[in-house]
């Protein structure tokens, strides 16, 4: 029986397969590259919402991150969630994914939406195009103070597709919650059944950062 030589995606190195489960699913990994990736599952809440990060926010997922939606390394799209496909299938089976929105042109540009490719892997039917991104605004470039009135950019279409709908509100990194703030704020009237959340990775913060985000000025990089 011819046996296919599988390249993790993340260092190129060959994947020796020796547990069923990577067997199975056919992860674009190898379990060094996991484990430098540290995955988490830290439960934390959001405007009381019962809300899942993945992964410990690290250098290595920064890199990763960045190559993935800022280089254009379409490749890496299913690396993020790929160990746990099944696991997040059966816990949110009934649910609909609702995508932190990017700029439409930035979209278009890249060729996709960074959120929903990394998500897509969960075969759940995402809602695309119910909130909206109104300009182009980097969230990477802004202080902490500006990323709270993110929701002024937002604007949600096509709000009573929600209804009668459990909602897995998805992002890729959970920097200071503003936009996931922000759509809770903007969908809680239309959402009739459960919500929930759940992110590639939550940043956390030392008291030296939290003491400089008091500085208007201080962008989160």
């Amino acid at each position: 029986m011819k046996t296919t030589t599988r390249i993790c995606k993340i260092c190129f190195n060959r994947i020796y397969t020796n547990n069923i489960h990577s067997f199975l699913y056919n992860e674009p990994i190898c379990s060094k590259c996991l484990k430098e990736l540290n995955p988490v599952f830290k439960k934390f809440k959001i405007e009381g919402i019962e809300s899942i990060a993945i992964f410990e926010y690290n250098e290595t997922l920064k890199k990763l991150i960045y190559q993935f939606k800022g280089c254009l390394d379409y490749e890496l799209k299913d690396i993020f969630l790929a160990y746990f496909v099944k696991e997040l299938k059966e816990k949110y089976k009934k649910y609909y994914i609702l995508p932190i929105p990017s700029y439409k042109q930035k979209d278009l540009n890249r060729g996709f939406n960074q959120v929903e490719e990394i998500f897509s892997c969960l075969n759940l039917p995402i809602l695309k195009d119910v909130l909206i991104k109104k300009r182009d605004d980097d969230q990477h470039l802004k202080s902490y103070v500006e990323r709270t009135k993110v929701k002024d950019n937002f604007l949600l279409l096509n709000k009573e597709i929600l209804r009668d709908k459990n909602i897995l509100i998805c992002d890729d990194i959970c920097t200071t919650g503003s936009s996931l703030k922000a759509t809770i704020e903007l969908t809680k009237n239309y959402i009739n059944k459960d919500v929930k959340i759940l992110v590639v990775a939550k940043r956390e913060f030392s008291k030296d950062e939290l003491e400089k985000i008091k500085d208007k000025r201080f962008v989160l990089s």
